[in-house]
């Protein structure tokens, strides 16, 4: 008897989980005629643009491995982490109506919104590493291990940031109209179109507090076998996953009543 009660609670959670998503995806891509190419053309879009800007200029960033996937194991990574960033603030908001159902709460409506952009990243990771592939410009696949366990506890830490944002965007929303101004200065520290290795050892202390230094350079190790993010400390990356996740469950659990209740 309790085995079918337990069973049929993960169940309902699936259902509802799974029914957000849909919505956040028709939401999302419904209303364009793009649709879910766009979830490709972005990043691609970023990628075409840095890089020919900086081809331009004569600039190459890491030697073995072409400026498009360089700019891939950069953009995609923090284009996740961008649009968790924005989609955590205002997961409560845009779903309020949905909370006087008993059986969804806010941490649903987040939990989903992190799982469509980490669907979405992932598979546009493989389609963009595909198509560069079929137009000849690949390199030799790096650690597959690494990658899982990077993009694993990067899903815990985006998880968590976002529980923390959704909490901020109701319950301080002047503070969360200027927290995506944050979003500018971190693309230009967090290592999207650069190498640690190409910057000066001094300066290291300074870009090494940031967890998404440590995902990205994490990320291209994994990807490209002649990348070496020696750099890189996955140790701190781990823990930063794990407390930034144990953060969020803390403040959203203070505050999940307050946020339902909220008007």
């Amino acid at each position: 008897m309790g085995s079918t009660t337990s069973r049929t609670v993960w169940q309902t959670q699936r259902d509802v989980i799974y029914a957000l998503i849909i919505r956040e995806m028709n939401t999302r891509f419904g209303k364009w005629r793009l649709g879910y190419a766009w979830a490709l053309l972005e990043p691609a879009l970023h990628i075409i643009v840095l890089a020919a800007i900086f081809s331009f200029i004569g600039r190459k960033f890491y030697p073995g491995i072409p400026t498009p996937l360089f700019m891939l194991g950069g953009i995609a990574p923090f284009l996740f982490f961008g649009h968790c960033f924005s989609k955590g603030i205002a997961a409560v908001s845009s779903n309020r109506g949905l909370f006087n159902y008993r059986q969804l709460r806010p941490f649903d409506a987040v939990l989903s919104r992190v799982l469509l952009e980490f669907t979405i990243y992932i598979l546009s990771m493989i389609v963009l590493l595909a198509l560069f592939a079929w137009f000849g410009i690949r390199v030799t696949f790096g650690n597959f291990l690494l990658l899982v366990e990077v993009n694993f506890f990067f899903f815990c830490f985006c998880l968590g940031l976002s529980l923390v944002l959704c909490v901020i965007g109701e319950r301080l929303p002047e503070l969360s109209k200027a927290l995506p101004f944050v979003m500018r200065p971190l693309y230009f520290i967090s290592g999207v179109f650069f190498s640690l290795e190409q910057i000066p050892t001094e300066y290291h202390a300074y870009l090494a507090w940031n967890p998404l230094v440590h995902v990205i350079e994490l990320t291209r190790e994994g990807l490209f076998a002649s990348y070496d993010g020696k750099f890189s400390d996955f140790r701190y990356f781990l823990f930063s996953s794990i407390a930034m996740l144990a953060v969020g469950l803390l403040v959203y659990r203070a505050h999940w009543r307050d946020l339902v209740r909220s008007q």
